[in-house]
């Protein structure tokens, strides 16, 4: 059985492929902050404006100090799987490049496709690419909840992307997870796959912060409570902080404000209305 038949297996099975704690919590000692920044996004496929908007985010992240900037899911290549591969591979390691000379760390949430070979067909994913401050290139969470009508089940996403496994991350001290969009909250509707509680697993991998990719512009605002509630009682059933940067539809509030909700389930929103936002926090770690 190959990698992607593996993965697809375990999706359907409510669970995923997992790296064991000791290989996710390598690293150095235990960190007491880390300052975090993230960017609100205008729903977009033009991806040179993408591109161009966190290029800027890159720069004020730097100006804030901030160890790690994150993008909203589909950030960089639009929300879509009609993308050019090409391009969006071209401006990924631009912005990669640019983040390694700021010493900022980057969580670049785009829609990516990969070619396993000359020749072969392209694999897409919708990801949350990881680059370390110091540039090194971490791995990618790739959306493993796929969304699918429940009316249809198997289309939707799930026609489009190629689901992922589950990891964390480390960097000097810092264990962190990365989960995008419907892995955290299964919403009711749009979810054909057991629920396999992702976010559980990454504090079980020795996860201490959940960066948390979105993509929900949409002028609907009866999801909200039901995604915001989902962020804070996981934060605060884990005691673990999450950090949300959302696309916008630049008319309407998002369904799901980015920001942060500290461990005890408190909402700090840092990234309200609509439009283009960037924020900043000093965020304790346990």
């Amino acid at each position: 059985m190959n990698r992607r038949e593996f993965i697809a297996r375990a999706a359907i099975a409510g669970t995923s492929a997992i790296l064991s704690r000791s290989e996710a919590s390598e690293g150095g000692g235990p960190r007491t902050t880390v300052t975090v920044a993230g960017l609100q996004m205008l729903d977009s496929h033009d991806v040179g404006a993408n591109e161009g908007a966190i290029h800027r985010a890159i720069d004020r992240a730097a100006d804030a100090r901030a160890e790690f900037l994150l993008t909203p899911e589909g950030g960089l290549s639009g929300y879509y799987a009609g993308f050019d591969r090409e391009v969006v591979s071209g401006a990924a390691a631009r912005l990669a490049k640019h983040a390694r000379e700021a010493g900022v760390g980057l969580l670049l949430g785009t829609c990516f496709k990969e070619v396993e070979s000359p020749g072969a067909r392209e694999y897409c994913y919708d990801q949350v690419r990881v680059y370390a401050p110091n540039g090194d290139y971490l791995g990618a969470h790739s959306k493993i909840l796929l969304c699918s009508p429940v009316t249809h089940p198997g289309t939707g996403e799930m026609k489009d992307y190629v689901s992922g496994s589950l990891r964390a991350f480390s960097y000097r001290g810092l264990c962190f997870g990365v989960l995008i969009c419907n892995d955290l909250w299964a919403t009711p509707g749009f979810t054909t796959i057991p629920n396999p509680y992702l976010a559980l697993q990454l504090k079980n991998l020795g996860a201490q912060v959940l960066f948390h990719a979105v993509a929900t512009p949409g002028p609907d605002l009866s999801y909200q409570p039901y995604h915001e509630s989902n962020q804070s009682l996981w934060a605060k059933a884990l005691g673990m902080p999450i950090v949300t940067a959302n696309l916008s539809d630049g008319k309407n509030p998002a369904n799901c404000r980015g920001g942060v909700v500290l461990p005890d389930g408190e909402r700090r929103v840092l990234a309200d209305g609509p439009g283009e936002r960037f924020f900043t926090f000093a965020l304790p770690l346990a």
